[in-house]
């Protein structure tokens, strides 16, 4: 979580979406960066308003002030990242602290399945908070002003310069390994079904990560 607050912009950190390279780019000249532990840097915006802003802003807190901007990857893409990211042999050993998370000897088509489950019984490393978690508010429905997709971070890049007034230069971050990545019709449809609101709001964001068409869709977690 990157806060600036001569400008009241506030960047939330969706994992799996190059928001660690921004957030590399960009903590020096933040009022407020939030790096460690990873569940406080991904900070959902529901935590955030509730939990952060209040100190930040130093009590003095005005949601309509702020500018607050996430980034959303297309869901099955998103998953993929996931699966491919803990393939790495480091997490194969079964004496390693987050041996859980491997997902190397499973299939994607597994792993999706997993990801079906109840929280509470499924694997470790099928325990997601999910494609948009970061951006919603504490009732599931999308808070940040505006959204931007995976694939359009060069918009995102570009409103930042701006908000900034500062170019920006982006360095690799987290690059998973290539995987081919292979599931079932079934399975597949099963998953778009399961997310199917992160998949309407995903569809539904615009280049310039405006919310308009999002912010009546509610999430909700099993």
């Amino acid at each position: 979580m990157l806060y600036f607050h001569k400008k009241r912009l506030v960047l939330l950190c969706q994992p799996k979406t190059g928001t660690t390279a921004l957030h590399e780019a960009l903590s020096s000249e933040a009022s407020t960066a939030i790096r460690t532990p990873p569940a406080v840097k991904h900070l959902p915006y529901g935590a955030f308003v509730n939990k952060i802003a209040p100190w930040v802003t130093g009590g003095k807190f005005d949601r309509s002030k702020l500018t607050v901007v996430s980034v959303m990857r297309e869901p099955l893409d998103w998953f993929g990242s996931w699966y491919r990211y803990n393939t790495r042999e480091d997490l194969a050993d079964p004496s390693a602290k987050l041996h859980g998370k491997y997902t190397g000897n499973i299939s994607f088509d597994e792993y999706l399945n997993a990801l079906l489950m109840p929280k509470s019984q499924a694997p470790e490393y099928a325990r997601l908070g999910g494609p948009c978690s970061v951006a919603l508010d504490n009732s599931g429905y999308v808070g940040v002003n505006r959204l931007f997709r995976y694939t359009d971070l060069d918009a995102l890049v570009e409103f930042l310069s701006k908000k900034l007034d500062r170019p920006i230069q982006l360095p690799k971050a987290n690059v998973s390994e290539a995987r081919a990545l292979e599931a079932s019709q079934e399975t597949l449809s099963k998953i778009k079904q399961h997310f199917a609101t992160d998949f309407q709001i995903y569809d539904n964001l615009r280049p310039d990560g405006s919310v308009a068409n999002v912010t009546g869709i509610r999430v909700q977690r099993g």
